[in-house]
C-alpha cells in the first residue's frame, strides 16, 4: 500500500515542480491566473503534505510492526532454543535418574547380601552355642547318670558289704547256733 503511495507522491512534486515553473513564466502575463494557480499549488502541496504525513506515519507503523514481528521471531527462536535445551535437560536428567536408581538397587542389594552374610554368621554362632550347649547338657546328664550310678554302685557295694558281713556273721554264728540247737 505504501509503495503505491511512493510514485503517486513523486508525481505529484512533478506536477508541483512543473507547475511552478509555468507559473513563474506566466506570472507576468496574468497575475489573476497566477494566483489561480498557486491557489491551485497550494491546495496540491497540501494535499501531497497530507499525503506525506500518511505515508510517513504509515511507514512508522509498518517499521513498528516489522519490528514487532522481528522481535517475535527473536522470542520465539529463543523459545524453540530454551525447549530445546530442556529436553536436552530432560533426557539427561532421566538417564540420571535411571543410573542413580540401578545404582540404589546395587547398593541395596549389596546391603542385603551383607546382613544375609551377618544373619548366617550370627545364625552359626548360635548353631555352635547350642550345640556347645547340648554338649554341656549331654555331659552333666552324662555326669549326673554317672554320679547316680555311682552312688547306685556305691549303695549297692554297700548292700553287697552288708550282706558279705551278714553272711560271714551268720556262718560264724551258724556253727555256734547248731551246736546249740543240737545240744537243746
Amino acid at each position: 500500500m505504501l509503495t503505491d503511495e511512493v510514485p503517486q507522491i513523486q508525481e505529484v512534486r512533478y506536477c508541483l515542480k512543473t507547475l511552478r515553473e509555468q507559473m513563474a513564466a506566466r506570472q507576468n502575463s496574468n497575475n489573476k491566473v497566477q494566483i489561480l494557480r498557486v491557489n491551485a499549488l497550494c491546495h496540491f502541496q497540501k494535499e501531497n503534505d497530507e499525503y506525506h504525513t500518511r505515508l510517513v506515519e504509515q511507514s512508522e507503523r509498518l517499521q513498528r510492526a516489522e519490528d514487532q514481528s522481528e522481535e517475535k521471531c527473536l522470542q520465539v527462536e529463543e523459545l524453540q532454543r530454551l525447549l530445546g535445551g530442556m529436553e536436552l535437560e530432560s533426557s539427561v536428567l532421566r538417564d540420571k535418574m535411571a543410573e542413580g536408581e540401578a545404582e540404589l538397587l546395587q547398593l541395596r542389594v549389596a546391603s542385603l547380601k551383607e546382613k544375609i552374610h551377618h544373619l548366617d554368621d550370627m545364625l552359626k554362632s548360635q548353631q555352635r552355642k547350642v550345640r556347645h550347649m547340648i554338649e554341656q547338657v549331654s555331659l552333666q546328664n552324662s555326669r549326673t547318670v554317672i554320679q547316680e550310678r555311682d552312688r547306685v554302685i556305691g549303695d549297692l557295694e554297700e548292700k553287697v558289704a552288708f550282706l558279705e558281713a551278714e553272711v560271714r556273721n551268720h556262718y560264724v554264728l551258724s556253727p555256734a547256733l547248731l551246736i546249740s540247737t543240737v545240744t537243746c
